[in-house]
């Protein structure tokens, strides 16, 4: 393990990939309606476990939903899921039990740097959650939209954006986003 790799308590550095998926982009008015994570190590290549659960809304009402949000988790199967989930086992307080404890397990072990595509979105439905993100995650953040932004600028010949259709569920929007990491290290180290 490389020396930067560890914190001042000596654990190392994991990065926790982290989505949600969320009856809207307000970040003060959409319920979440999805989560996922993956804790890999820094450079994206072992992963140390994962968690997805729904999310069953106590108040959903479909109709305040933005139309595109609406659109796509009916395409994607979501609502239908939710639909069909446990009020027991799906319900807010039950899933963030399981986050919690997911947290709590890999802290243990790890410095935990939330990583993904606009991470400051997703620790604020953590802490939608009733969550205190900060008890667990790094202050540090490695958000892949500002290497997808670079790359644009300094017109990179390959679209950074490319592939991120599909049916928008955490675990696929996590898998695109750890495979996108390890493509842009292989490009930047390239670059060296």
């Amino acid at each position: 393990m490389r020396k930067q790799d560890k914190d001042r308590n000596g654990k190392p550095e994991a990065l926790l990939w982290l989505d949600f998926e969320t009856t809207g982009t307000d970040r003060n008015d959409s319920l979440p309606l999805e989560v996922g994570m993956e804790c890999t190590d820094v450079l994206g290549e072992h992963s140390y476990g994962s968690l997805h659960r729904i999310i069953r809304p106590y108040d959903l009402d479909l109709l305040d939903m933005s139309p595109i949000a609406f659109s796509m988790h009916t395409d994607n199967g979501l609502l239908f899921e939710l639909l069909n989930g446990s009020d027991r086992n799906d319900c807010v307080e039950a899933v963030a039990n399981a986050v919690e404890e997911y947290l709590d397990s890999l802290s243990q072990r790890f410095t935990l740097v939330p990583a993904g595509t606009n991470v400051d979105f997703d620790i604020d439905f953590l802490k939608r959650l009733d969550m205190a993100p900060d008890r667990w995650l790094s202050y540090r953040k490695f958000d892949l939209t500002t290497l997808r932004r670079y790359l644009r600028f300094i017109d990179c010949p390959e679209d950074p954006y490319e592939g991120h259709r599909g049916p928008h569920r955490v675990r696929d929007c996590i898998r695109r986003d750890i495979n996108d990491y390890k493509w842009y290290r292989k490009l930047l180290k390239g670059a060296w």
